[in-house]
């Protein structure tokens, strides 16, 4: 996990989910082992850490503007993650809309980086 401590207010974000998913986990939480184990791959991967993070409930998200509220004009992919494994999500989010289902949590990252390859903002 990579964070320098120079960024902006993206890595204050990154800071911010990592934090709030850092271990020790409550027995019985289903949740933050996995994303815990997400989020520090996520934090290394420079397509996502260019972007805004948001966490709800046992899922990732990204965002551009910082404006998790603004999700519906911003069709970036999002990844849950459970005890047994992580499922990417093309947008509008939801199982339905499963593309890949995986016990590892980079092949999940790498296919959520594929998906946004022609979404993500211009320079």
């Amino acid at each position: 996990m990579t964070i320098d401590g120079v960024g902006g207010e993206r890595d204050r974000e990154w800071r911010a989910a990592l934090g709030v998913w850092r271990p020790p986990h409550k027995v019985g939480d289903w949740a933050s082992p996995a994303m815990w184990r997400l989020l520090q791959l996520a934090v290394d991967e420079p397509v996502l850490r260019a972007l805004f993070p948001w966490t709800s409930m046992n899922e990732l998200h990204v965002s551009a503007t910082g404006d998790f509220r603004d999700y519906r004009s911003e069709s970036f992919p999002a990844i849950a993650a459970s005890v047994s494994g992580f499922v990417v999500m093309a947008h509008p989010w939801g199982l339905e809309h499963g593309v890949l289902e995986t016990s590892d949590p980079a092949a999940s990252l790498a296919c959520m980086v594929r998906l946004m390859e022609d979404r993500l903002p211009g320079p």
